[in-house]
């Protein structure tokens, strides 16, 4: 018999052929499985007919298959296998991602054995808590399992299997070594009854090749993330939650002491968001009624916190409900059931005395409006950030009361009703979530078990067999640093809080820092949870060196650049190297036990010129370096009338507040104020409602050449960023709404009512500008921190951009500016667009003596 035609080739990596289509299925209590040839077109398989539709091209290959019963009676489709045969190089010691089927489970670098997935010390319904099989098929015994998707290495070699879900099935891989190579089987978890002559469709296979792990993870999630619409562009979040300091016992007390705190240390530890977190609910399923220790409820703490300038947060566990709480008493039929009876879907001695907690069943219509209903009335108070937890409830392996809907649809629909009822402007946290059908839905997702006081886990229920996937420091450290590769992707990645006390925990100084380093190379989400009045000046200034750090990471460019060094050759990687607007970060880490040597090249970065991090790192150790970029240029950028074609601030106030502009302009004009106390007097207070807002920031658009603007800055490593004498909650929105992100410099907004509430950014009292921003303070700053560098200023006003362009080297001028610096004799670029600046600029990093030439 001849073998397979490769589906996907590649000069390094070899060939992916396919070996086989197979259907597993059940009908009453026999199960079948049944193959047939995998190639494109009708295949028949058993009772099943089966069309399948490939797009290859060079070193890649996707699937979409359609399952039809051909039968005349309604068979359970379990799942639908798509085999190859991945042949070529030396497959004699391969390592692989093991990735863990949701937030918390093991993600790990493990070596492809004869030996197979490690038995599970427990049975099915704890499995099927960190698994998308509770019992994996008897047949899989000896292969090796990961759910979503895979990364293996051979050598320089390199193979990719993966699932783009979107709610339909879950996708779990499956791979072995054999004679001839190794064998990738990908399986999509269908799991629902399909009735003679019905189809149903499953989720999309993709498998790749090539001589780079970690990029080809990438590039899946990329398109895993245009296939099901991730949503990636919120701002970047920042935060203060109250779990790891006060846990289940906060109070309203405890939270306004640390909102006081927050507010006073803005300038310091400026954080976005202040959440509330497990304690304030009287009971787990009754969100909207809260304990004793929350006498006045939580919407007057949501107005409180937005007053004080933050975005209010608030966690839930949506699809759970324990025996005393309301819900539970008043519709017994909302809760998923089992042979037994009511389904247990996790085990909380916190929450109940009997630690027993049910999940809602979201294939009921009832459940999801419920849901919706419950989280409208949350935003409603003030909630725009919700963090939603014990996801992974929902999509147990348990069947609804409509046996149609399969558990990732199931998960899909219950988080879709969320969604609905939070708004598409609320940002939502997934956490202990199935990763795959939340994609599309969530805004940030947790990638790790949760942190712990201490290393390795303490929790007061240990596992045996389970302790990677409980809370613990390092189990947090090791899945940020192997899922890098989906943020901004995906979603946000959320590494979980970070703990930058010592005193009262059992963490040392460097698991500490290990834990913080990890989070702000990573660029995911940077959230802290002491107790801040009570904190110490060396814990402060870790949480406020991680914020900035992450938050630079972040703005690196369009999706994510932290990447692990060393992936796939060890548990834990070696550390990480980032990318951002100014040059970059090594983090190296050791997790493990020993005193190891670490080396580092921030070349993989392209940042040329700077040596090899080489040193040797303590147990649980880390070390952190900024690598200065090696460009000769920084480029700062006006936002109003040059980034984007409108002006807000101007704008707006000629719409809600003619009446006091011109007397205004004119004592501004005649010296009487400065620009920022004229701001005060026009737009403080301005009766501007959030919804008015909205609708002004939806109809702005980029300059034509903004994109490629920062496209070209950052294929350079050229430090670029934002001074708006703008607002930080519009450019906050705008970022989301035109799907770029950058570093900036703007004053503070937020509403109290229906109201603007404004502050000064950063501001210099001796710069003649009067401005909230002073454009020429922070272009000093950069200067005094690399004095070698050109830098450039891009405006079009004569107020607010006009030391700016007299504190650059080079200065891009139109409109008002353009015309004050002909009036003063100064020398500047004219331009149009910005694609009229990247040209000036390639003049510029070709040859920097042609300034003033």
């Amino acid at each position: 018999m001849s073998r397979p035609v490769p589906v996907v080739r590649h000069p390094l990596a070899g060939s992916l052929e396919p070996v086989r289509l197979g259907v597993r299925w059940r009908q009453g209590e026999d199960a079948f499985f049944g193959e047939g040839r995998l190639a494109p077109g009708g295949v028949a398989v058993g009772p099943w007919r089966l069309a399948v539709a490939v797009d290859a091209e060079g070193d890649s290959a996707s699937y979409d298959v359609d399952v039809s019963n051909a039968g005349e009676e309604a068979m359970e489709l379990e799942a639908v296998v798509l085999g190859f045969r991945w042949r070529g190089p030396d497959t004699s010691h391969v390592r692989f991602l093991r990735h863990g089927w949701q937030s918390w489970s093991t993600t790990e670098a493990r070596l492809l054995d004869d030996a197979g997935e490690p038995a599970f010390p427990s049975g099915p319904w704890l499995r099927g808590m960190w698994h998308a099989l509770g019992e994996p098929p008897a047949d899989r015994a000896g292969w090796h399992e990961s759910d979503l998707c895979t990364a293996a290495s051979a050598g320089e070699a390199a193979l990719l299997a993966g699932v783009l879900e979107r709610g339909r099935s879950f996708g779990v891989i499956y791979l072995r070594r054999d004679a001839e190579g190794v064998r990738v089987e990908v399986e999509l978890r269908c799991e629902a009854p399909v009735a003679p002559g019905a189809t149903r469709e499953t989720e999309r296979a993709r498998v790749a090749l090539g001589d780079d792990a970690q990029a080809l993870l990438e590039q899946y999630a990329e398109e895993h993330g245009r296939l099901a619409g991730a949503r990636t562009h919120a701002p970047f979040r920042a935060g203060w939650c109250t779990w790891y300091h006060f846990f289940h016992d906060v109070t309203e007390d405890d939270v306004l002491r640390n909102l006081e705190a927050l507010a006073a240390s803005r300038d310091e530890i400026p954080v976005g968001v202040v959440q509330i977190d497990d304690g304030y609910q009287r009971a787990i399923g009754d969100w909207l009624e809260p304990a004793d220790t929350f006498p006045r409820g939580i919407a007057p703490l949501a107005q409180e916190i937005r007053a004080a300038g933050f975005e209010a947060g608030l966690w839930t566990a949506p699809f759970c409900a324990v025996s005393g709480s309301r819900i539970f008493q008043d519709h017994p039929e909302w809760l998923l059931r089992d042979a037994d009876g009511l389904f247990r879907g996790l085990l909380h001695p916190m929450w109940t005395p009997d630690a027993s907690v049910y999940v809602l069943d979201a294939s009921l219509d009832a459940v999801c409006e419920h849901l919706e209903s419950v989280f409208a009335q949350l935003v409603e108070m003030g909630f725009s950030y919700q963090k939603l937890d014990f996801l992974y409830s929902q999509a147990m392996r348990v069947q609804g009361a409509d046996p149609h809907v399969s558990r990732a649809q199931r998960l899909r629909r219950g988080l879709e009703a969320i969604r609905r009822g939070c708004g598409d402007r609320a940002f939502l946290l997934g956490c202990g979530c199935p990763l795959g059908p939340a994609v599309g839905i969530v805004d940030g997702m947790r990638i790790g078990p949760d942190v712990a006081p201490s290393w390795e886990t303490d929790a007061p229920i240990r596992i045996p067999g389970c302790e990677p996937t409980q809370p613990a420091t390092k189990n947090a450290v090791r899945n940020v640093l192997n899922r890098m590769w989906m943020h901004r992707r995906l979603w946000q990645n959320d590494p979980d809080c970070l703990m930058a006390r010592t005193d009262d925990t059992a963490l040392s100084t460097d698991e500490a820092a290990t834990l913080a380093h990890s989070v702000a190379a990573s660029g995911g989400m940077a959230i802290f949870s002491d107790d801040l009045p009570t904190l110490g000046a060396d814990a402060r200034r870790l949480v406020t060196e991680t914020l900035d750090l992450a938050r630079r990471v972040d703005a690196g460019a369009a999706a994510g650049t932290a990447r692990a060094a060393g992936f796939l050759k060890e548990a834990v990687p070696a550390g990480v190297v980032a990318r951002t607007l100014s040059g970059g970060v090594v983090a190296a880490v050791n997790a493990g036990d020993v005193a190891v040597d670490r080396v580092l090249d921030p070349a993989t970065l392209g940042l040329a010129g700077v040596e090899p991090l080489q040193l040797t790192l303590e147990p649980h150790a880390s070390r952190l370096m900024r690598v200065p970029g090696r460009a000769s240029l920084a480029v700062f950028c006006d936002m109003d009338g040059t980034f984007i074609d409108k002006d807000v601030g101007a704008t707006l106030a000629q719409e809600y507040a003619a009446e006091r502009r011109p007397g205004a302009w004119a004592r501004y004009l005649a010296g009487e104020m400065t620009a920022w106390e004229y701001n005060l007097e026009i737009l403080d207070g301005l009766p501007c409602s959030e919804e008015q807002l909205e609708d002004f920031l939806r109809s702005i658009a980029l300059d034509p050449g903004a994109t490629a603007l920062m496209d070209w800055c950052a294929k350079r490593g050229v430090p670029f960023r934002v001074l708006s004498d703008g607002f930080d909650y519009n450019l906050d929105r705008l970022q989301e709404l035109l799907g770029v992100r950058f570093e900036y410099d703007a004053n503070r907004l937020r509403y109290e009512g229906h109201v603007w509430k404004i502050e000064a950014g950063p501001s210099d009292a001796s710069c003649f500008c009067g401005t909230g921003v002073c454009k020429a303070r922070c272009i000093d700053e950069l200067r005094a921190a690399r004095p070698d560098a050109i830098t450039v200023h891009i405006g079009n006003g004569r107020v607010s951009d006009l030391c700016g362009a007299l504190a650059a080297d080079v200065a891009f001028a139109k409109d008002s500016l353009a015309d004050e610096l002909w009036g003063r004799g100064v020398r500047y670029e004219p331009f149009d667009t910005l694609h009229d600046v990247i040209a000036g600029l390639e003049a510029v990093w070709d040859d920097p003596h042609s300034i003033g030439s």
